[in-house]
């Protein structure tokens, strides 16, 4: 038996994504605006249900897409030109190294702001961050995000996802702290972690359960990501304290 998943879309728009969390729609004639609404399967609406209420709470971040209006229908949202950074890295998307290291920190700083609202994303990764207009990167999709005590109806790509189901399942902040690492990874290199490999279906998750990670001695950022993903920091800001520094010595390295 095939489930049908489909989507009540509205009147003068356009289907422009199918993402695994609803449908974006657009304007035509509107670069500015997308509509994003859940398909027919009652998680998926349940799921939006979450999301409108974190966008409540979120309030306004430099790097979080903004939130327009939420309606009972749906959640209309800015636009990023270039869309997600995953898909423009796989596109042929091109980025300085002082962007990619300011993109990490920022997506630290934007990860630290959700947790002091009490809130965890708990699904982090490259093609849950956008890329505007600007090349400033914004946090999106909390479709199923955790809130307060209770815990997330989803969670992070293999390779991103906490090795310790405990973690994973509850949704904790060492859970979130790996899957930055990870991001950062990706940020840095465009690519997921051990994407390489092509490993077979599992295999991923698997080696990830057992301690092996990208080496990551020659990468920017690496001891950083290494931290993340060994539990060594408390929090997003301690990240994106230390990107920070990063940043500022990488920057005086180019005046010399």
């Amino acid at each position: 038996m095939v489930l049908q998943i489909w989507c009540n879309a509205l009147p003068g728009t356009e289907l422009l994504i199918c993402g695994g969390s609803g449908f974006l729609y657009r304007y035509p004639g509107n670069d500015t605006e997308i509509l994003k609404l859940p398909t027919t399967y009652p998680p998926a609406i349940r799921n939006m249900e979450i999301e409108k209420r974190v966008y409540r709470r979120l309030g306004s971040h430099p790097n979080i897409i903004k939130c327009l209006r939420i309606e009972d229908y749906g959640i209309h949202l800015e636009r990023a030109k270039y869309g997600c950074l995953r898909q423009y890295f796989k596109d042929g998307g091109t980025a300085t190294p002082e962007e990619r290291i300011k993109w990490s920190r920022d997506i630290a700083s934007a990860l630290h702001y959700v947790h002091e609202k009490g809130v965890r994303h708990a699904d982090l990764g490259g093609r849950n961050i956008l890329l505007d207009s600007s090349r400033n990167v914004r946090l999106c999709d909390f479709a199923g995000s955790a809130i307060d005590d209770e815990k997330a109806t989803v969670w992070a790509d293999e390779g991103y996802r906490h090795p310790d189901d405990q973690e994973m399942e509850g949704s904790t902040i060492r859970a979130e702290l790996h899957a930055l690492g990870s991001t950062i990874y990706e940020l840095i290199t465009s690519q997921k972690p051990h994407e390489k490999e092509e490993l077979e279906d599992g295999m991923l998750g698997l080696w990830i359960r057992e301690g092996k990670y990208p080496d990551v001695k020659d990468v920017t950022l690496g001891n950083i990501i290494k931290k993340c993903w060994d539990g060594e920091y408390k929090s997003a800001k301690e990240v994106s304290k230390d990107i920070d520094s990063e940043l500022r010595e990488w920057n005086v390295k180019q005046e010399l």
